[in-house]
């Protein structure tokens, strides 16, 4: 594939989609979820929530990759692809390694993917963004919303919350050992370098202003629903309030949405230059 350091000099569009996206980045970071792990305060049924709830999503996420690798146009994005969804494959296994270590059986996580048990809406729509994004998106759209976006976030995340994680060890109900914790340790490295490349294909493909603006949105949705199905997920398995859990996430999506309508009313700042007028009117980001 290449030295994994060969990186381009960015153009100046990417210092647009990193500021369009942070703000969403940022909330996912400091969410519940991940404010819970990193401080062990998750109960053990909310941590085995999210492991039992977001499993389909991970057994899948190679099949998007490979709807990807469908656009390929040269050997670098084709073989950066390739390794990746070799990756994802065994990290599907490492996923369930993680949910037996904290007293899931195998067979639960399962049967949520072979549909005998079901997954939660949050959840599905994230699973179903995925799939649409890769399978009629362009390869830049996909790129952005599964590789950098995704990837990039969970990298984030799993640096953030991994010595909370393996904290839970101290549980007589969790048995923290290397397999549990692989999954975990494993995202650490290789979500670090995985958004790296996906952005120099990103950076490659992406080669007009609609399709840089579309790369934005993309990636910025992937962020917000992975945000989302983390956060369902956990709560609902919680033993405590319900109602409490239900106002959280319903506080949240409306934040989400003026979020949007305040990114929505003004163009994304290219440095030195703004969008053309398409038909008599200025462009504006659309979600």
């Amino acid at each position: 594939m290449g030295s994994l350091l060969d990186i381009s000099p960015h153009p100046v569009w990417v210092d647009s989609l990193h500021a369009y996206i942070k703000p969403y980045w940022d909330q996912l970071l400091e969410s519940e979820w991940a404010e819970g792990v990193t401080n062990s305060t998750l109960s053990i049924p909310e941590m085995q929530g999210w492991m039992l709830q977001m499993y389909p999503f991970i057994h899948t996420f190679p099949k998007f990759l490979a709807e990807a690798l469908t656009k390929v146009e040269d050997d670098y994005s084709r073989g950066f692809l390739i390794d990746n969804i070799r990756v994802e494959k065994v990290h599907a296994e490492h996923w369930i390694w993680m949910g037996e270590g904290f007293g899931l059986p195998r067979i639960a996580m399962l049967d949520l993917v072979e549909g005998k048990t079901p997954i939660l809406r949050d959840v599905q729509s994230l699973t179903d963004w995925l799939w649409y994004i890769n399978a009629k998106g362009s390869l830049a759209e996909a790129v952005a919303a599964t590789s950098f976006a995704i990837e990039g976030a969970t990298g984030d995340l799993s640096r953030k919350v991994v010595d909370g994680f393996e904290a839970y060890g101290k549980r007589t109900d969790v048995d923290m050992k290397p397999k549990t914790y692989k999954w975990m340790r494993e995202h650490v490295h290789y979500d670090d370098e995985h958004p790296i490349i996906a952005l120099e294909i990103v950076k490659r493909y992406a080669t007009t202003e609609r399709l840089q603006t579309k790369v934005m949105i993309a990636a910025k949705r992937s962020v917000q629903l992975l945000h989302n199905a983390l956060t369902t997920s956990y709560k609902a398995y919680s033993t405590r309030s319900k109602d409490c859990g239900l106002t959280v996430i319903a506080e949240q999506r409306s934040n989400d949405r003026r979020a949007d309508r305040r990114l929505i009313s003004s163009a994304i700042p290219f440095p030195e230059r703004r969008f053309g007028e398409r038909r008599g009117r200025s462009c504006r980001i659309s979600a």
